[in-house]
């Protein structure tokens, strides 16, 4: 992936953060949620937005919460029935996808 793909795939994955009006009616569907809400699709997007846009947590507490998801895509149903044209499951799949590639260019750089 180069530094131009990067940056397309980080502004794509920041503008479906922002496109969620965090209704939060992805919440009780979610599998995972516990009774926190970075346990759901919500919690999740708003935890890329925060990480990617101001540098909040570290990439590792970001991944164990993006790889927590079961990307069973519930919430991105319950989106589309709303009409809110927001793809949670995309998001999460494509910032872990992000965060891949930049664990290996961290390890290409190292050796």
């Amino acid at each position: 992936m180069t530094h131009y793909d990067q940056k397309d795939l980080e502004k794509e994955i920041f503008e479906q953060t922002l496109r969620c009006s965090k209704c939060r009616m992805c919440v009780s569907m979610c599998p995972t949620y516990e009774g926190w809400l970075t346990q759901s699709s919500v919690g999740r997007l708003l935890a890329i937005n925060l990480h990617f846009k101001y540098g909040l947590g570290s990439e590792e507490e970001l991944s164990k919460l993006l790889f927590s998801c079961t990307t069973c895509r519930r919430c991105q149903e319950r989106c589309k029935a709303l009409a809110t044209g927001v793809t949670p499951t995309d998001t999460i799949i494509k910032a872990r996808q992000l965060l891949v590639k930049r664990a290996q260019a961290r390890e290409r750089k190292e050796s």
